[in-house]
């Protein structure tokens, strides 16, 4: 089946008649004033549209112009109706500007809280790390007292084992803190 062939043409056709039948639109022939022509097709068009298709009055409606004016002023209840829209559109302005203003208010509010919750979770991860650093220094201190105390207690140990009078002697001048 070749592009612009009888055969292709044809089933082109076929296919596009079958889309059209599928969302219930059948061509028809209408006999009208050539005048007319173009408003019906416009008409046509605005009807079968794939997105938002309009129903057939209104579509007509469009089409003719019968929802517009027929001078070139428009009309006192028209003006009144864009005045008050208008005035609705202005209104909805300033809700919106003063609902952004309190939005961002509302921001900076939220954002200096954050940055004081910050400053304080760094002001206790200083502190959280300086006593880590002085239990270090701690643990050393205590470390080195240990080491110390066990030297002291292996002097004494010692002093205690001593043969003879020397030994009776440091037992007898230590007393109390060789036991």
């Amino acid at each position: 089946m070749a592009k612009n062939s009888r055969e292709g043409n044809q089933s082109r056709k076929k296919r596009y008649y079958e889309a059209l039948a599928e969302r219930g639109i059948r061509p028809v022939q209408v006999l009208a004033p050539e005048s007319a022509h173009p408003l019906i097709r416009q008409a046509a068009g605005l009807m079968t549209r794939e997105d938002d298709p309009l129903e057939p009055r209104a579509a007509l409606r469009r089409a003719g112009g019968a929802n517009e004016p027929e001078s070139g002023e428009a009309s006192p209840a028209l003006a009144v109706e864009l005045e008050a829209a208008k005035a609705r559109i202005a209104e909805i302005e300033r809700q919106a500007e003063a609902l952004r203003v309190m939005a961002d208010d509302a921001a900076e509010r939220q954002r200096r809280a954050l940055e004081v919750e910050q400053e304080k979770a760094q002001a206790s991860a200083e502190e959280a790390q300086k006593a880590a650093i002085s239990a270090q220094v701690a643990e050393g201190r205590a470390a080195e007292a240990l080491r110390r105390a066990e030297k002291a207690e292996a002097a004494i140990r010692q002093a205690k084992a001593m043969p003879g009078i020397k030994g009776r002697l440091v037992r007898f001048l230590a007393g109390d803190v060789l036991k």
